[in-house]
């Protein structure tokens, strides 16, 4: 099994003159450490107008300075928001080549839409368009990247290139292994179709549950008809994680800043369902939380750790979750542990155990 660690690059409250700067720092110095401690990914994610949560605007700086940093992990560009207002797709070429090239052909390019109304909104992007303009996304970087050295023209109804070639090329071929976001359950097939990997970014999802997504993924993928440059076959369950000797220290550690990170995801989903009508593709976000665990604090916190939503405790116990979703179907763990008011120095020690003791007891 694979092992991944995804960055928000989170920057709380109170900021003094070097918070953010500090964040960067810390932030490679976390992902160095997982390359030594047996990771086999690092994941950076494209957020925007989101204060505190997220300021990784510009992932793909950052995980350019990582690669230089790092020989063996993989570069993960999870995700790249493919509407055109966001990214046009021959940018999103440019630079995945580049850092294909920089990192020595250690590129995963994962893609998406934007859940959050206030990116979206922020980009003057109608949420009806963006999953069209995803998929136009999608089909042109393929075309582009098995086209060879001929010219590339694409006429869809939110893109239009004249002939043109595109420069840098990346180094693996045909390309980088695709990825697609996946929050919504709709989500899983569409990913399926598309032969894309899955990155399963649903929050607080058991293993039963997930097993059912990636088992709808798996048969998606294997009835598409769709013309699929290369088939990924890899899904990545996201989940929130700190590793500590004891359960009660883990516990007492991260407790505050994962259940933090649930309410203001859950916040960004309060945005559409304050909306008249729902564009199409963002009703569950609307209605989510009816499922979900609508509890505050430590009742909150109990409710995800029982029901094996988050990896929070001993290495034993967070190996032993993570072979629930291995048996679902996950090939890479992605975690999650620079979150919230966690110090720098706890964090790292949270990677070193991981890789110490949790990591081996998968294999």
């Amino acid at each position: 099994m694979d092992f991944g660690l995804l960055f928000e690059m989170q920057v709380p409250k109170p900021w003094g003159p070097t918070t953010e700067a500090d964040a960067y720092r810390n932030s490679m110095a976390q992902a160095v450490a997982a390359e030594q401690s047996g990771f086999t990914h690092v994941w950076a994610v494209e957020h925007h107008f989101r204060e505190e949560f997220s300021h990784m605007g510009a992932p793909e700086i950052w995980l350019a300075a990582v690669a230089q940093q790092t020989s063996r992990i993989r570069i993960g560009h999870g995700v790249v928001l493919l509407p055109t207002p966001f990214n046009h797709p021959v940018r999103v070429a440019e630079r995945i080549g580049a850092l294909d090239i920089v990192s020595g052909g250690r590129v995963e390019f994962g893609t998406g839409r934007s859940i959050a109304e206030l990116e979206i909104g922020g980009f003057g992007i109608d949420p009806g368009d963006t999953r069209d303009m995803w998929a136009e996304a999608v089909e042109f970087l393929q075309q582009l990247w098995t086209s060879g050295e001929a010219e590339v023209e694409f006429h869809g109804k939110h893109l239009e290139l004249p002939p043109r070639k595109v420069f840098p090329r990346p180094v693996q071929q045909p390309h980088p292994p695709m990825w697609m976001a996946a929050t919504s359950p709709p989500s899983y097939a569409l990913a399926g179709d598309y032969g894309l990997g899955v990155l399963a970014f649903g929050m607080a999802v058991d293993k039963d549950a997930m097993g059912r997504r990636l088992a709808e993924w798996k048969a998606a993928m294997a009835a598409s008809t769709r013309p699929i440059s290369a088939k990924n076959e890899q899904a990545a369950v996201f989940m929130m994680c700190f590793c500590a000797a004891s359960e009660r220290e883990a516990r007492e550690i991260c407790q505050e800043s994962f259940v933090r990170y649930l309410d203001v995801t859950v916040e960004h989903f309060l945005r559409w369902g304050a909306k008249r009508e729902l564009p199409p593709g963002y009703e569950w976000y609307a209605t989510a939380l009816q499922k979900g665990p609508v509890r505050s604090g430590q009742a909150k916190f109990e409710y995800l750790l029982e029901n094996g939503m988050i990896l929070v405790g001993s290495p034993d116990t967070i190996a032993e979750r993570i072979r629930g979703f291995q048996e679902a179907g996950a090939t890479q763990m992605l975690v999650a542990m620079q979150l919230g008011d966690i110090p720098h120095q706890e964090v790292m020690k949270s990677i070193a155990l991981f890789g110490q003791e949790v990591i081996p007891a998968i294999g």
